[in-house]
């Protein structure tokens, strides 16, 4: 009796050890067990769905640590009447002299290949070689006073367009109180043709008789100068939409052109724009925004001459934009764009094809 009342002694102790032990180790397993599910989420977390990644790509940077090759093909229209009147008023009515309406139609496609990499997770660096090809058609209604003649011209003109390089870099990360802040830096080399002193040829309307239609014989690809732009992005990600905005300076460098014997001082620009990306789901994702660029005078210096200002050469273009992203794989996306001229300055509409693939 005493054996067994001691046996029963021991396992009633062994009982009143066992179960704190197992509740400790449940309680340990479990917080085990939800600290990889919370390190699983962070994890997941930080890596962004291929739409996000687009719109990370378009519209700021990216900072991927794989080599982006991005193809592209933009087309721009625009078109520009102006009526041409040569003469003068009789009773303040009626009009004696000559009448002509002239209209340039313009297409602009630029074939370009951007390269990009991210050096560290706060610095990426691009690169960007544009080919561009542009015809423009000039018309004039009114040829020698008569409104029923008509004299016309397409000229067409494809070439290497300007070289840029720039680099990007991180000044500060998102955190849920701010936005992810970009500086960037870029050079434009003015490896396109510039388009000072092209050479100009008369046409006339097939007669031999009526000539008041003057067209150039070829079309720039390049500003001719060298370009340096700075600027910053902001981007906000108020899940499930991205909020993004972006401002920059342009400071183009004065240069001699033999051509014409002048020094040409191109006017620099300030542009701006803001806008919003939805990511509708993994891969697929919607943006709009709106961009504005405000050019400066030209300022024309002829050799042994005082410098003067080009009439008519500051511009103002803002356009309104639609575009779309789909990531038809991990490394391979169709990114499309459409902009919508709002000012006399701006192209009448854009539209835009890019397909990035990350090696």
């Amino acid at each position: 009796m005493q054996y067994n009342n001691s046996t029963s002694k021991s396992l009633s102790a062994g009982h009143r050890f066992l179960l704190p032990l197992c509740l400790f180790t449940a309680g340990s397993l479990s917080t085990g067990a939800m600290a990889q599910s919370s390190d699983e989420e962070v994890v997941r977390e930080a890596q962004p769905s291929q739409s996000v990644q687009n719109v990370l790509r378009e519209e700021h940077a990216l900072f991927s640590d794989r080599l982006t090759i991005e193809p592209g093909i933009s087309y721009s229209y625009s078109d520009r009447s102006e009526l041409g009147l040569s003469g003068f008023l009789v009773l303040d009515a009626i009009f004696l002299g000559d009448i002509s309406v002239d209209t340039v139609e313009s297409h602009t496609t630029t074939f370009d290949v951007s390269t990009r990499y991210g050096v560290t997770d706060r610095l990426e660096v691009e690169l960007v070689i544009p080919y561009v090809y542009r015809s423009s058609h000039y018309e004039t209604i009114g040829a020698g006073g008569a409104t029923n003649e008509r004299v016309e011209e397409t000229v067409s003109q494809g070439d290497l367009g300007d070289i840029s390089a720039g680099l990007y870099y991180r000044v500060l990360a998102e955190t849920p109180s701010r936005p992810d802040v970009v500086w960037n830096f870029s050079v434009l080399a003015p490896t396109g043709k510039h388009p000072y002193g092209i050479e100009t040829t008369t046409v006339d309307s097939g007669e031999g008789e009526v000539e008041n239609l003057t067209v150039p014989n070829d079309l720039p690809t390049g500003n001719g100068v060298w370009g340096v732009s700075t600027g910053l992005s902001f981007l906000k990600t108020v899940d499930p939409a991205i909020i993004f905005a972006n401002v920059g300076y342009t400071h183009n460098i004065a240069r001699d052109f033999d051509d014409i014997n002048a020094n040409v001082n191109l006017g620099d620009s300030i542009r701006l724009g803001f806008g919003t990306a939805f990511a509708l789901n993994e891969r697929f994702s919607l943006s709009m925004s709106f961009s504005h660029q405000h050019s400066l005078e030209t300022n024309v210096t002829p050799e042994g001459g005082a410098e003067r200002s080009v009439i008519g050469s500051s511009a103002n273009a803002a356009s309104f934009n639609f575009g779309a992203t789909y990531g038809l794989s991990d490394s391979t996306s169709i990114v499309t764009s459409m902009g919508i001229g709002l000012t006399d300055d701006a192209p009448d509409f854009t539209l835009n094809f890019r397909m990035p693939f990350q090696i």
